[in-house]
């Protein structure tokens, strides 16, 4: 019988963001540490070590969901520009637990 499974990481502070459009960024966050075999349900925050993402808008937004990986877009509350260079600054990680229960 499957067991459930929990598992929890963080990316790179400052490191892993992309550009999405001209407001926003996104990360593409690796779970496979986590071994899950189907999708899990994640939840996540946004850590920094230089500050300001209190005001972002999305970070437990989790888009496209595997066993492996998931995404999350992020833009300021106010909806001006946003860039990776912003992240990489300010040291913007995603923290996340899964929970999976095959």
């Amino acid at each position: 019988m499957p067991t459930a499974r929990i598992a929890a990481g963080q990316t790179t502070p400052g490191q892993g963001w992309q550009a999405y459009g001209a407001n926003g960024i996104f990360i593409d966050v690796d779970t496979t540490a986590g071994r899950f075999t189907g999708a899990p349900h994640y939840v996540t925050s946004v850590g920094g070590t230089g500050g300001n993402h209190w005001n972002l808008v999305g970070p437990s937004a989790v888009y496209t969901p595997t066993a492996t990986k998931f995404r999350v877009y992020v833009q300021w509350k106010d909806g001006s520009a946003l860039t990776p260079a912003t992240a990489q600054q300010y040291g913007w990680y995603i923290t996340w637990i899964g929970y999976d229960n095959p």
